[in-house]
């Protein structure tokens, strides 16, 4: 197993009146990763994605739990644990120096490494990332944002990851830009295990070979990609492909959740005061439920599993 979550919780501490409070980024959460697997990470603004993303790349430490990497705590690792996992981040110009060029912009984690005979490295990496090489002498604050995006992967995949995290990375691109770079993620998940962050359902069924369903900082469901795309566990999921677009193929028609989501971030289940199958045993958080409906296993955390 390449990547391994045990038990894993973000908390910040805050008091009000004398009254001391803990609020939950991220609670009790678990998952694994195998080599050259690719999940995508769905979930609203706020549920805990890009903490979630900062803690892999160690950018956050966890207040509770355990990460591991190829079965090794992240946080054993030194230097090098930048050279097997990389992020690229949602937005590309906060990404780059504008006094480098291009050239320069991807050079850059190869000396810090220390690693010689770059120029081939580079140059591979260019390439794969789709830079055009009449942009690779430009300063980076020349290009345009999707030009800045490559640019921002080349520079991910320069030290050649087993592990890439992408946090929204098409979401400050045009429609058009933004096709362009989910086509550049879907080669690249086929030579390297990829986490993909996204509120977008769309995109994420275009990346996730399975899906990670994220609200309130709590797993709600993790299942492969296509039976989430038919037929979600978790009645947030549902709620989900109803919001799709009319045209969209995986659309439902039949609401069952309110049309108005209310998260609560609480001991209970984010979206109880909105699901059809509320009982007061959802004011507790579920215990995770392993079910086989398939060739893989499928999990769910929902009372009426339970």
């Amino acid at each position: 197993m390449l990547l391994t979550l045990q038990n894993v919780s973000v908390a910040y501490s805050s008091s009000f009146l004398f009254r001391k409070k803990r609020f939950y980024a991220l609670k009790n959460i678990t998952f694994s990763l195998n080599y050259r697997q690719s999940v995508a990470v769905l979930g609203e603004s706020g549920s805990g994605k890009s903490t979630l993303g900062r803690l892999i790349v160690r950018l956050l430490k966890p207040t509770e739990g355990k990460i591991a990497l190829e079965g090794r705590d992240i946080f054993s690792y030194g230097k090098e644990y930048t050279r097997k996992v990389s992020m690229v981040f949602q937005n590309p110009r906060d990404a780059l120096n504008p006094r480098y060029s291009v050239w320069e912009a991807v050079e850059e984690p190869l000396v810090v490494h220390g690693i010689k005979d770059r120029k081939e490295i580079i140059e591979k990496a260019l390439l794969s990332a789709g830079v055009e090489k009449k942009l690779w002498f430009r300063k980076t604050y020349q290009l345009s944002g999707g030009q800045r995006q490559r640019v921002v992967i080349a520079r991910a995949l320069v030290l050649n990851p087993v592990l890439l995290v992408a946090d929204e990375p098409t979401s400050a691109l045009d429609l058009s830009v933004a096709y362009e770079i989910l086509e550049l993620f879907r080669n690249l998940k086929k030579v390297r295990s990829l986490i993909f962050i996204t509120h977008d359902l769309r995109v994420a069924s275009k990346v996730g070979e399975s899906v990670i369903l994220l609200l309130g900082g709590r797993i709600l469901e993790i299942s492969p990609m296509g039976d989430f795309l038919k037929k979600p566990l978790h009645p947030y999921g549902s709620f989900l492909l109803e919001s799709l677009p009319a045209d969209s193929p995986y659309r439902r028609a039949k609401a069952t959740v309110h049309t108005e989501l209310r998260t609560v971030r609480d001991d209970g289940c984010p979206v109880r005061y909105n699901c059809p199958y509320y009982d007061s045993r959802c004011e507790k958080f579920p215990p995770k439920k392993v079910l086989n409906t398939g060739k893989k296993e499928r999990s769910v955390w929902c009372w009426v599993y339970i």
